[in-house]
């Protein structure tokens, strides 16, 4: 485009000058190796600053023109005019070929600086998605380290509100949108608390307006995008986290599922501290019937013990044995003995005081700490214990005769009256258990 305007714009000019050299040819023909060097001149020049076509055509002008001239010179000039021809073609040719080889350099070299300006396009490119990844993996990294903390500071929580408080800070740490709520318990506020109940999975609302599910949620509702999660303790629901949006697609899918590893790792630390409070009860609950343990019984004991002498107050011990229990193993089974074990446990919960610890000491005995009593008042205790016990009402079997009673002797001692450690009290007591044993059963010594 740019070289047909400079044609159009040499075209008349150079056509003028032209013809006003070939007018000076013919009419001053001794002037014409000037005249000739002028012809040699504008064509060489029309190839460079024109083009090789427009420089072709005054050459082949030009040549006309020495053909004609030739008619016009006399003498050797004739025949030296007829060989500049040839000088004159030649450098047409070498310019043409100059050009040509420029205009290939100059293709080669807008190839190479196309081909550069493609790779430096593309490195830009490569390098705004590198950026973009390694934005990307800063994102994750972050959050992989929220998440990690979360598990370690939720599982090493020993509290529920504690667990719940760090979720919520979480939740807000790492979501950071709309506003968070935790409602405990499992009674539904509306649909979507019923909806995640029925079925304990988390929910999205991006747009509570075009949400089919919850329609007569939306009369009203300020609220537009939602985002919640079940706290599941052993398959009970036990809590609710939500968070409302009053905009429209503000919650996320990937939101959704940092919601729901959030409310997950919340879960596993509820239910890992229910089953350490059922494990630590365990440790100093009986199995069978549901009392103290010996090892928790003997703790207290010696707490009782420096308790009771820092304050000068007094306190007894009751250690009892239930009359004949083999005969009811031997009899009727380990059932039998089972059952006889959980109704006499029963009764003694019944007759303890809340400051009593009442433990099962071993096989068929139990033991209790009476705190700030004397013997007399601790002898009515256990005469109220023993006549409890009688009156009992033991079926084994269908049969009438399958019908028991069940009878208990018991053994007093006392704090600091009778000793003083430990040991002490235990001999004490074990000694008159085993007096009333020797009594004939069924009786209280102390």
């Amino acid at each position: 485009m740019q070289v047909q305007k400079k044609s159009a714009m040499f075209l008349v000019p150079g056509m003028l000058l032209f013809f006003g050299l070939s007018v000076l040819l013919f009419t001053l023909p001794d002037q014409y190796p000037l005249i000739t060097l002028l012809f040699f001149t504008f064509v060489l020049s029309s190839s460079v600053m024109v083009s090789i076509e427009m420089a072709a055509v005054f050459a082949m002008l030009v040549t006309l023109i020495e053909f004609g001239g030739t008619g016009v010179v006399q003498g050797p000039e004739k025949f030296w005019m007829a060989a500049q021809i040839v000088p004159l073609w030649s450098g047409i040719y070498m310019v043409q070929k100059f050009i040509s080889r420029s205009a290939e350099s100059e293709r080669t070299f807008n190839d190479v600086v196309h081909e550069r300006q493609k790779t430096t396009l593309t490195l830009h490119k490569e390098r705004e998605s590198l950026d973009q990844r390694l934005a990307d993996l800063g994102k994750q990294a972050a959050l992989r380290r929220h998440l990690f903390d979360a598990v370690q500071q939720l599982a090493s929580l020993l509290d529920p509100i504690m667990v719940r408080q760090r979720l919520m800070e979480f939740v807000r740490s790492i979501i950071s949108k709309g506003t968070i709520h935790y409602f405990a318990g499992s009674a539904p506020r509306d649909l979507m608390d019923r909806w995640l109940m029925e079925r304990k999975l988390a929910l999205l609302v991006t747009d509570l307006a075009q949400d089919g599910r919850f329609k007569t949620v939306r009369a009203g509702n300020e609220v537009r995008s939602i985002l919640a999660a079940p706290i599941i303790v052993e398959r009970q629901l036990v809590g609710i986290v939500r968070l409302n949006g009053f905009e429209p697609q503000m919650f996320t899918v990937g939101d959704l599922r940092i919601l729901e590893a959030l409310s997950l790792m919340a879960s596993l630390a509820l239910e890992n501290l229910q089953l350490l409070a059922k494990l630590q009860e365990g440790a100093v609950r009986d199995n069978l019937t549901g009392l103290y343990t010996r090892k928790f019984f003997d703790e207290r004991l010696a707490e009782e013990i420096l308790r009771a002498g820092r304050y000068q107050t007094e306190f007894c011990l009751l250690m009892m044995d239930i009359d004949h229990f083999k005969r009811y193993n031997d009899t009727y089974g380990h059932a039998a003995g089972d059952q006889v074990l959980v109704r006499f446990s029963q009764v003694l919960g019944r007759l303890a005081r809340p400051v009593d610890i009442v433990s099962r000491y071993g096989g068929e005995e139990f033991v209790i700490i009476v705190p700030q009593v004397n013997l007399v008042q601790a002898r009515e205790i256990a005469e109220n214990i023993r006549q409890s016990i009688s009156m009992e009402t033991f079926q084994f079997g269908q049969e009438a005769a399958s019908q028991e009673r069940v009878t208990v002797s018991i053994g007093l001692s006392h704090f600091p009256q009778e000793a003083t450690i430990a040991s002490q009290l235990l001999r004490v007591a074990d000694y008159r258990l085993y007096q009333a044993k020797e009594a004939g059963r069924n009786r209280v010594i102390g």
